[in-house]
């Protein structure tokens, strides 16, 4: 039982530093994509001051939810995967806001 406790809280250590890590590039990935919507919907002078104040509750939101992941492996491969996602997004965003400006 003790053995398992432990293995257990190694893995929520690892997935919280993991989250840490990876959380925050995927938090600025995701604002550029709030940023790139917010601009192409003509939303005004608000755009940068919602996606500066959004980076925090999504890098705390990123946090809190990768300890629903029960391993290492996936820790690590949903959160890669979730960074090159909205990396993606954001760079196809601002190429196609580029090119219609």
């Amino acid at each position: 039982m003790a053995k398992d406790t432990a293995h257990r809280d190694r893995v929520l250590l690892h997935n919280g530093v993991v989250a840490l890590v990876l959380g925050y590039p995927l938090a600025i990935a995701l604002s550029g994509v709030l940023h790139q919507v917010m601009r192409w919907l003509d939303a005004g002078p608000i755009v940068g001051q919602l996606t500066m104040w959004v980076v925090y509750p999504l890098w705390v939101s990123v946090i809190a939810l990768i300890f629903l992941v029960r391993s290492k492996r996936a820790c690590w491969t949903w959160l890669a995967l979730a960074n090159a996602l909205a990396a993606a997004a954001c760079y196809l965003l601002m190429q196609a806001g580029g090119s219609a400006a």
